[in-house]
């Protein structure tokens, strides 16, 4: 019986998976090949800047559509979907993973302000 993976459970796991498919697949090699792409590289740079809970409140307001794009952009600018989750751990466990973090973990998981 061949065995396969369960389906991601998050919306934004389902999203990355779909991005990762389409730069995986070659649909999408280059950044110029995503719809509307100079709009998108802005919002991301946009986002990239953000603060954590403001990116993280910014996403779950976006359609789909554009939260594949930009997923998309940051696999193919860094390496991995997840750049927009990078210096938010908590926010990666619950927006992608699904893990809801009690308080105590919560702040081992993010940095403090310096």
């Amino acid at each position: 019986m061949l065995m396969t993976a369960a389906p991601p459970c998050t919306r934004f796991a389902r999203l990355a998976a779909r991005a990762r498919n389409i730069v995986d697949s070659g649909l999408c090699t280059r950044t110029s090949a995503v719809p509307d792409w100079l709009a998108r590289l802005d919002q991301l740079e946009h986002l990239t800047a953000a603060a954590a809970a403001d990116r993280r409140a910014t996403l779950a307001i976006l359609d789909d559509h554009v939260v594949t794009d930009l997923l998309v952009l940051s696999y193919l600018r860094h390496g991995t979907p997840y750049a927009l989750w990078a210096d938010t751990l908590a926010g990666f466990a619950e927006d992608v993973l699904g893990v809801s973090t009690w308080a105590q973990l919560h702040g081992l998981l993010e940095p403090s302000p310096q």
